[in-house]
């Protein structure tokens, strides 16, 4: 059954991509696997970024 909204957002999916990849990238070089909130702030604008990118590249130009 699917759900009848819709409640992500686009960028949701890459915040949590890059989070996933922030701890495998702790654990696999030995360190203790945490998030701080500087850390969290820092994905969520790479996160940002990456989305307008993909927006740019992807998305028909509007006329104003």
């Amino acid at each position: 059954m699917k759900p009848k909204n819709k409640l992500k957002s686009p960028v949701d999916s890459i915040i949590i991509d890059l989070i996933i990849d922030h701890y495998n990238i702790q654990s696999l070089s030995g360190k203790r696997e945490h998030l701080t909130g500087k850390d969290f702030f820092d994905i969520c604008g790479e996160a940002e970024r990456i989305y307008f990118e993909y927006v740019m590249i992807t998305e028909e130009p509007g006329m104003a």
